[in-house]
């Protein structure tokens, strides 16, 4: 029999969609006859990797931060469109509750609008976080601006039926699951990736910073390190500069979880898909703090005690200092893994229905 779930996630960047991608990649081993429906502006691509059948509604469910790139946010027009979302109008609330009613469970991360669309429909809502827009805002300081939002948002968050925090946890609050990070699943053997890249023998560095393009001044000087092979993931579109070095754009055939395995070490942002992902990989990691982000401080804890990497500032990651201690950030593979908390969560939500 077809288990139908929804699924309402926050378009902030791209980890909330593979954190429920690998939800649901794990989730489908319980249920095989699993079908979702996505409610959310993340591309549609992004979810056909995760072999589980959906539909896809481009609803506009959350705004959280809107942001220039990778490290910069932009307050005002955060604060704009927030103004024009919540709160949510019954319209919205009422044409989502009608696509949902053959649904057994809404699954939120973090999105407020599946929990309001739950409680509509008289279906079941569980919130799958490490941190809630609500928490962010507060940590903005009692002038943000953001105020009027953190207080609705706060009062929506509680209303969840079911509530799931992964590390690394931002906030502790009462939950019904607390889990691992939550990662998608491998798909390629790390030789296989190597022999893509055609690497060879050297050894390679990933870098990413979670599908937003930036301007890394330090590239023209990577040729340099020829003992090394350098992916840059995220960019415009896929081109080779020289031997060492490849760019790699939005449609790359190659999965990201797989660079990753593939990877000698990672050179990424403080941010939560990549950090779940090298996790379960083992791969030596190097994380750009960023000194703007609440969340930020939490994951670059996580990433030095949890999983022996690296921390460094912006202006030495972008100044590319760091590529004369690349040796010393790859101490080798760790050995023992942790659980995928995609397992986890999937027991917990199986055990549910």
């Amino acid at each position: 029999m077809t288990t139908e779930l929804a699924c309402f996630i926050s378009p902030h960047g791209f980890g909330h969609a593979t954190r429920t991608i690998g939800l649901l990649q794990a989730l489908q081993y319980h249920l095989p006859k699993l079908k979702i429906r996505l409610f959310t502006t993340v591309p549609r691509s992004l979810f056909q990797s995760s072999e589980v059948p959906f539909s896809y509604h481009p609803v506009i469910t959350d705004v959280g931060l809107v942001q220039r790139d990778a490290f910069l946010e932009d307050r005002q027009q955060t604060i704009d469109k927030l103004a024009e979302l919540l709160p949510f109008t019954p319209s919205l609330i009422g044409d989502c509750a009608e696509l949902c009613r053959s649904c057994r469970l809404i699954i939120c991360d973090i999105s407020c609008l599946g929990i309001e669309v739950g409680r509509a429909a008289s279906i079941p809502s569980i919130l799958v976080e490490n941190f809630t827009w609500d928490w962010i805002y507060a940590q903005m300081g009692p002038d943000s601006g953001l105020e009027p939002f953190q207080e609705f948002l706060s009062g929506s968050y509680a209303k969840a039926d079911f509530r799931i925090q992964t590390d690394p946890v931002c906030k502790p609050a009462r939950h019904d699951l607390h889990c691992g990070p939550i990662a998608r699943r491998q798909m390629a053997e790390r030789h296989l990736v190597r022999a893509e890249l055609a690497a060879a023998q050297r050894q390679i560095v990933l870098i990413s910073m979670g599908g937003v393009a930036l301007d890394l001044p330090f590239v023209k000087d990577l040729h340099r390190h020829k003992d090394y092979y350098f992916v840059v993931a995220g960019q415009s579109h896929d081109r080779a500069l020289g031997d060492n070095i490849r760019l790699l754009g939005p449609r790359s055939n190659l999965h990201h979880p797989d660079l990753i395995n593939g990877a000698d070490l990672l050179i990424c942002k403080s941010g939560y898909s990549t950090i779940a992902e090298c996790q379960q990989s083992g791969t030596p990691i190097c994380c750009v703090a960023r000194e703007n982000f609440a969340e930020s401080a939490v994951v670059e804890r996580y990433v030095a005690k949890e999983m022996s990497g690296t921390v460094i500032n912006e202006r030495y990651f972008f100044s590319g200092e760091w590529l004369n201690d690349l040796e010393e950030m790859m101490p080798g593979r760790r050995e023992t893994l942790p659980v995928n908390g995609a397992d986890q969560a999937a027991e917990f939500i199986y055990s549910l229905l």
